[in-house]
């Protein structure tokens, strides 16, 4: 090859590797300053584009999870209201058993009845001022109100996939009808359980505190599966766009080395065709 002044091939391609090579050293400094492999879109567009996919449902996950949460929450403060109901009502069946004690004085009778008429009104203000957030955990609602989606899918999800706390509200509307307590509402305790009006309230108690815990446990099962899928798209999205910290430092200082020598070889090319100089004088 003849010696030129004007086009110098050995630093154009020197320079050419030396730019490329420090783009890919900037690349690699990106990389691990971030902590990511997809530090733009060029990087990998089909990868990028999974894992916003897989981080949105990640995080509609999450909200779901904290839905069920709050839910669960719920029906501990009615089931905790359910229990203080039952105690209220055993404590109408001692009443109405001490009522009928012949040893009893008239004065005593009227302190039983007294007690009695206490007892119902506090049912019913556990009834009308239980709240969870404000929300009455007993009141009648809509269907939507007290509806838990249990998946992301919460435009899809079926009936089943719901906790509906309407259709399994202890009051339907009228706070003082607690179960069947209004068949107590307007006699006096001493004919409280002629009809068997506190052990078929006891039962009605008890089938309620019993849907509770079932409801609970159904969502306690959601919440682990919510959790468990929001760790499984997490880990699938760190595999996408989390950057091999080992792997990318050994590229670093691949990419050092590299940079280094294009930039002094880059450097030499400039002055080889200096023996043109020599022929000139």
């Amino acid at each position: 090859m003849g010696i030129s002044i004007n086009t110098n091939v050995a630093a154009s391609r020197a320079g050419m590797y030396l730019k490329s090579n420090h783009a890919n050293l900037q690349k690699s400094l990106d990389r691990l300053s971030s902590g990511r492999r997809i530090t733009e879109p060029a990087d990998d567009a089909g990868g990028l584009a999974v894992s916003m996919k897989l981080e949105h449902t990640g995080k509609v996950l999450q909200g779901v999870s904290n839905n069920i949460s709050n839910a669960i929450s719920l029906l501990q403060v009615q089931d905790g209201a359910l229990k203080s109901v039952a105690d209220i009502v055993s404590r109408i069946g001692e009443l109405q058993a001490m009522y009928n004690d012949p040893t009893k004085s008239t004065s005593d009778k009227t302190a039983y009845d007294a007690e009695f008429g206490d007892l119902k009104a506090q049912i019913s203000a556990i009834g009308a001022n239980t709240k969870f957030n404000d929300v009455n955990v007993f009141g009648a609602t809509s269907d939507d109100e007290m509806k838990v989606s249990l998946n992301e899918n919460l435009g899809k999800s079926t009936a089943t996939d719901f906790l509906d706390m309407n259709d399994d509200a202890v009051l339907d509307g009228d706070v003082a009808a607690l179960v069947a307590l209004a068949s107590l509402a307007n006699v006096p305790v001493a004919n409280a359980d002629d009809s068997g009006d506190v052990s078929k309230t006891l039962e009605e108690i008890a089938t309620r505190r019993a849907d509770n815990g079932g409801q609970v446990r159904q969502l306690q099962y959601a919440l682990a599966n919510a959790q468990t899928q929001i760790t499984n798209l997490t880990a699938a999205n760190g595999r996408i766009v989390d950057v091999d910290i080992a792997a990318e430092s050994a590229n670093l200082a691949r990419q050092q080395v590299l940079t280094q020598a294009s930039a002094a070889m880059t450097a030499q090319a400039n002055t080889s065709n200096d023996v043109a100089l020599m022929l000139l004088q």
